[in-house]
Formats: C-alpha cells, sequence, structure tokens
C-alpha cells in the first residue's frame, strides 16, 4: 500500500497536482467511488491548461514503451469511451463489466479500477475479451506512486537507460526494480510490473 504522501512525491515531477473535488469536477453517470474522490481531491492529477474546450490534460508519464496517461477528474468519465461505450454511437459495450472504471491508461491499454475491492488491474487490446484478472495494484494511490517513480526513473537515466540496440539496460532495469520494491514489498512483484511495462 502506498500513502497519498508517496503517490503526491511521485507524481509531482510530472505535472501539477491540485485538489478536484468531486462536486464540480465529476462527470459521470455512476458514482464517484469514494478512494477515486480521494484521489483526486488529495493527490490531484491535473496536468497543464490547454484551452477552453480541452481544460487540463492530465499528467504524461515517461516510461520506455508507451507513455502513461492519467486525466484530470473532469476527463475521468470521457475516458470510458472505448470501453464502457461505443467511442462514435455511444451505444453501451455488453463485453465491459459494470464495476470497471478505466483510471489511467498506456497506449489505450486501460488501468481499471473494480469498484468491488478497489485494486486495479491492467489490461491490454488484442486478447479478445475483457475479462477480470489478477490486480497488478492493491490500489490507486499504489499505482500513482508506482507509474510516477518509473516516470521519474526515465527521466533520471536518460540516454544510460539504453544499450547500444535500443534494449534496456539490465543494469538500470534492476536499479528500478530495486526502487520499487520498497514501494511494492517484495522483488517478485516489483519484477513482475516492469516485465509488464516493457522493461
Amino acid at each position: 500500500m502506498a500513502s497519498i504522501e508517496q503517490a503526491r512525491a511521485a507524481l509531482a515531477p510530472h505535472g501539477e497536482l491540485a485538489p478536484q473535488p468531486a462536486a464540480t469536477h465529476w462527470h459521470g453517470d455512476i458514482p464517484l467511488p469514494p478512494a477515486i474522490a480521494t484521489f483526486y481531491e488529495q493527490v490531484g492529477p491535473l496536468g497543464e491548461w490547454v484551452n477552453d474546450r480541452v481544460g487540463y490534460a492530465g499528467l504524461t508519464v515517461p516510461n520506455v514503451g508507451n507513455l502513461f496517461c492519467i486525466p484530470p477528474l473532469s476527463r475521468l468519465w470521457h475516458l470510458q469511451a472505448g470501453y464502457r461505450w461505443h467511442g462514435i454511437t455511444g451505444e453501451r459495450l455488453a463485453g465491459w463489466p459494470d464495476h470497471w472504471l478505466v483510471v489511467a491508461d498506456q497506449g489505450a491499454d486501460p488501468f481499471i479500477f473494480d469498484l468491488r475491492t478497489g485494486a486495479i488491474q491492467f489490461a491490454r487490446h488484442g486478447a479478445g475479451a475483457w475479462q477480470d484478472d489478477e490486480p497488478i495494484f492493491a490500489d490507486i494511490l499504489q499505482m500513482a506512486a508506482c507509474l510516477g517513480i518509473v516516470g521519474q526513473f526515465v527521466e533520471e537515466a536518460g540516454d544510460d537507460l539504453f544499450l547500444d540496440d535500443d534494449s534496456v539496460d539490465p543494469v538500470q532495469r534492476a536499479h528500478l526494480v530495486k526502487r520499487l520494491v520498497s514501494l511494492l514489498g517484495d522483488a517478485a512483484t516489483a519484477e513482475a510490473i516492469v516485465d509488464e511495462f516493457g522493461w
């Protein structure tokens, strides 16, 4: 489990954080889960202002593959398009469970908050069907802290992250795993996560 302070410290280098109360920022058709409301009120990934039509962009966090994207609360319900409902017709998609809420993505592969348990799954397109799987994170704070740490590590390592063939340097990978162990609790979990994220 991660704390609010750990999540804020990990995400702060990747963009503006500000409180986003559900009463003024949530536009969903379902009640906002309390854990998500707390996350946006106390961690508050907001990002840069784009324009009056788009609003705030949310946070874009570096990774070795596709970037991690965490939306501001005002755009969180819109993020469900393409998963919960068809992005063009608005038709509800039967294959998407009611108890799932996308809270972030990596190249449109969703991080899914389970409304029943509060845990976070990670799913990939192209598997044929969406299905319940083992959670990758215990909760949204652990997810945010982990993604933020990965992003910080990528920025700190710079060109040293890769070998001449553009593969990740195993030494750098080992350093990241070590950094994540203190957050995730054990090396096996940290190893599995960096594998999942393309390291």
